[in-house]
């Protein structure tokens, strides 16, 4: 039973004509015939992972299908139900050059299933969700279509039938009857350029450019309990799987240097940096250089690009060079993004926002004790915890859940149960202590253990009052244990309506802002966050007592986990593992 797979079909048994339209798209879009040769496969290849438009290196393969059906396999693996740069989708040109019918249809992971279907007119229907929600490349998906379902295209009735058993029952069926099962390796093999049988293979390439010379840089390294970073002008950090910039400011400034060194103009409003997946690899090429060690940075998964990394350490420089040209606008925009953020709202209820964990780490957490703030970020099998006014400490275990009330706080930290040299992972059964610490004195104390049937890997913890509250199962049952005074209880019900009440949610508010985890949020005794969850943008802080609203965040893409007991502060996650905290702002007075 398949998991994942892509697979494209054409109504057409005229293989020429097919190839010759390909071709011309081919042209069209700027890229020219190549020899189909073996090449090494990089680390994050963008034949495997990027898009039409990222990858400059296309390949594919057709073959005779069944019932009149021709398949087409291609790497990038969408790559002909993308759309193009015109907007269209590229199997919507194809279906209306051939006359014929068309469909591609991708499954993620068994749980998600997108389907492109082509009408020989060129119109093309989507449906189905990818494991990024309902939208597809940047095309989002009609309401109506988010049953993944072929329903525009011809095709027999046994496809339907497996469809409704599984996604993955339902590509199978589709491989079976329009297709050739043995053709589901067919991407890796032209990623790698092997040879594919019983087919017509053919590659594209874009036009060699002249590149750029390289940029200087300065270059340190630092290690950390859990891997290696390198800096870049002071600020800009590349680690395993991240690059990130210190602070907003930090990152412009690089920028604005990749920017004038590719003469692409830029324009920034600098807000919190929100960082990007980025990938260190020794590059498929042959790069030598005495004393210099080159590595290829793939920066962001899908809409990214590359940049060859020359660093001498011993002498605290390195070069970037550029990977292809054709990539300038898109590398600048994405840095952008990662390393500067954008500022948005003039009048907010917060702003300010300075990052508060500066450690490489997985994850990290924050909860304010009265107006103290108090973080805890994971090191290997322990957490680092750091309370505003004292020294930073370690306690054993991985962090996975925080709360705090004035003068404490709660963590629940679990033992992994998997560690592979920087990565650790645990699960709900897991054994996981519950520590309430005073941040006054830094004492730590245990308050409650899992075993015997109770288990909280998996958790989350809430205060009311003085009473601490922590999700948890008693042998695969939902209960609630409250601690008060030393003591604990089991209680059936639902956490999360328990935080709410816990919360005290204000029953007049329809819009509270909820989050998996924060069911409500209050910004001071007299004010809570609201909004909707999917719409950051339009989050707020709404005063009980005037009614007033006011936006919440001078700065996009931060996503709001507490405030400290007044309202005066509020901490927020930003990209994909930062911490930031901010100030409240008093509000403007209105014009005359």
């Amino acid at each position: 039973m398949s998991k994942w797979g892509q697979a494209t079909f054409f109504r057409t048994s005229n293989l020429d004509a097919l190839e010759r339209a390909i071709r011309d798209l081919c042209l069209a879009e700027g890229l020219v015939a190549a020899p189909y040769v073996r090449r090494k496969r990089e680390t994050w290849d963008r034949m495997q992972y990027g898009t039409g438009a990222t990858s400059d290196r296309w390949a594919l393969a057709i073959g005779v299908g069944q019932g009149g059906w021709t398949a087409v396999k291609t790497a990038p693996l969408e790559l002909l139900a993308e759309p193009g740069p015109s907007g269209e989708h590229r199997l919507g040109i194809l279906a209306r050059v051939l006359q014929c019918e068309a469909l591609h249809v991708s499954l993620y992971e068994g749980i998600a299933m997108a389907i492109v279907q082509a009408a020989p007119t060129g119109e093309v229907v989507l449906s189905g969700y990818t494991m990024d929600g309902p939208s597809f490349h940047g095309v989002e998906i009609a309401e109506e279509h988010l049953r993944p379902r072929i329903r525009y295209v011809d095709v027999p009735p046994s496809v339907h039938e497996a469809l409704e058993r599984s996604l993955s029952d339902g590509f199978d069926e589709l491989l079976d009857r329009l297709g050739n099962p043995e053709w589901v390796d067919v991407p890796g093999a032209l990623i790698k350029g092997e040879e594919v049988p019983s087919a017509r293979v053919s590659s594209f390439v874009r036009p060699e450019l002249d590149t750029m010379p390289p940029l200087g840089v300065t270059f340190a390294v630092e290690e950390h309990p859990l891997g290696t970073r390198y800096v870049l002008d002071g600020g800009v950090w590349v680690d395993d799987s991240t690059l990130d910039a210190a602070n907003a400011e930090v990152g412009a400034a690089f920028v604005r240097k990749v920017a004038r060194w590719l003469d692409m103009p830029v324009t920034l409003e600098p807000g919190v940096p929100r960082s990007v997946f980025c990938v260190r690899a020794a590059p498929s090429e042959s790069v030598r250089r005495v004393g210099v060690e080159t590595e290829v940075l793939s920066i962001g998964s899908r809409e990214g690009a590359e940049l060859l990394l020359h660093s001498a350490r011993g002498v605290g420089i390195a070069e970037l060079a550029e990977r292809s040209p054709y990539q300038r606008r898109r590398l600048v925009d994405v840095l952008a993004r990662a390393l500067v953020g954008v500022r948005v709202n003039a009048d907010t209820a917060y702003r300010g926002f300075k990052r508060v964990v500066t450690e490489p780490t997985p994850q990290a957490f924050g909860a304010f004790a009265d107006e103290r703030l108090v973080t805890a970020w994971w090191r290997r099998g322990r957490s680092a915890i750091l309370i505003e006014g004292r020294e930073l400490f370690e306690l054993p275990g991985l962090c996975t859940a925080m709360a705090g009330m004035p003068g404490r706080v709660a963590l629940a930290l679990v033992t992994p149960s998997f560690v592979n040299g920087n990565s650790q992972g645990y699960g709900h059964d897991d054994a996981v202590v519950i520590v309430v610490i005073d941040v006054n004195t830094g004492e730590v104390q245990e308050v409650l253990r899992s075993g015997a049937g109770l288990t909280f890997g998996f958790t989350h913890l809430c205060f009311a009052g003085d009473v601490l509250g922590v999700r948890a199962e008693r042998d695969r049952t939902p209960v609630i244990v409250t601690l008060d005074r030393g003591k604990w209880e089991e209680h059936p019900g639902d956490f999360p309506q328990w935080m709410r009440e816990a919360l005290r949610a204000p029953p007049t508010v329809d819009d509270l802002y909820s989050s998996y985890e924060v069911p409500i949020l209050w910004a001071g005794p007299h004010a809570v966050v609201v909004g909707r969850t999917y719409e950051r943008a339009s989050l707020a802080v709404l005063d009980l007592h005037t009614k007033q609203r006011r936006p919440l965040f001078d700065s996009e893409g931060l996503e709001p986990l507490a405030c400290s007991e007044s309202g005066s502060r509020c901490l927020a996650r930003g990209g994909a593992r930062g911490l930031f905290a901010g100030s409240a702002t008093p509000p403007r007075p209105p014009s005359r």
